[in-house]
């Protein structure tokens, strides 16, 4: 399956009907999913990441797992993606070994770079938009995505707030994939939000 970051990348958040979500989200197209549950009790966290990795196979999509490269071991996940304070990238990798997907959140250029030289295989960038899913986000812009873009050669992940009518303007910056979280985890209609999405993502870059 390599390593393609680009397109509709889904994060996960807790809800009731979390697995019948996740798969009409990638028969509309979603390529990536990561699973990020920070409250759930370990067995069930890992209950969860077996079935959604289950998922992503089936439909050929890379699975990745938020913070916790022991689950993404455990659950023989594609990748982790980690935070700036979460486990380092040596440990990641040392456990994952070398063909595991390792990505970075980044909120500026120093960051960036830094995470390129440590070995990640993408950065996030962001917070790009105003968001209600996480509370302590770091303000980022399309300007300082264009300026990340410049200088790393690894993908780049937009991520913060994005949704149908700014997700364009994130691919047009230099995105090489957008993160989504609330515009498809609380969508009436996901599957129907998930072609739009990938239509502003074509038109966004140029395709």
């Amino acid at each position: 399956m390599g390593k393609d970051i680009s397109g509709i990348y889904l994060v996960t958040e807790p809800c009731s009907d979390l697995l019948e979500r996740v798969e009409t989200a990638l028969l509309a197209g979603v390529r990536i999913v990561q699973h990020r549950d920070k409250d759930t009790i370990a067995k069930d966290r890992l209950f969860t990441a077996c079935r959604l990795r289950e998922l992503c196979r089936k439909h050929q999509a890379l699975f990745i797992v938020n913070d916790d490269p022991l689950l993404a071991f455990n659950c023989k996940a594609d990748g982790v993606h980690l935070g700036q304070g979460d486990s380092s990238m040596a440990y990641a990798r040392r456990l994952l070994g070398p063909q595991a997907i390792i990505g970075i959140s980044t909120h500026c250029l120093t960051e960036a770079v830094s995470a390129e030289r440590e070995g990640a295989d993408y950065i996030g960038f962001g917070c790009l938009f105003p968001t209600r899913t996480k509370g302590d986000t770091v303000p980022a812009s399309l300007n300082e995505l264009a300026r990340v873009r410049n200088a790393v050669s690894i993908p780049v992940v937009a991520i913060g707030g994005i949704d149908v009518p700014n997700l364009a303007s994130a691919m047009r910056a230099g995105a090489d994939a957008a993160a989504v979280i609330s515009a498809v985890m609380r969508a009436e209609d996901c599957g129907a939000v998930v072609a739009e999405l990938l239509r502003q993502y074509r038109l966004g870059k140029d395709i």
